[in-house]
């Protein structure tokens, strides 16, 4: 239970470094072009970099949540 609150508080608060600009756009543009190139789409440009990586950020936290709601209701099933 601590590790799911520690990581919510840690994206949350790079999420917040993202919106405030303490994170170099420099550095989001290099992580945004990594992901994209493995995931096989195109890179941002780079004036939505910033926008385009709260994308990534919440599809990460609503993917996260979905997979534990599902494993506690399958656990529950099963129990």
């Amino acid at each position: 239970m601590a590790a799911i609150v520690v990581f919510h508080v840690l994206i949350i608060l790079l999420g917040l470094g993202i919106v405030t600009r303490v994170v170099p756009e420099e550095s989001i543009a290099n992580v945004l072009s990594y992901v994209h190139k493995t995931v096989g789409i195109t890179t941002p440009p780079i004036a939505r970099t910033r926008t385009i990586a709260l994308v990534w950020i919440g599809s990460i936290l609503v993917i996260a949540d979905g997979c534990l709601v599902l494993l506690v209701v399958i656990a529950s099933s099963l129990h």
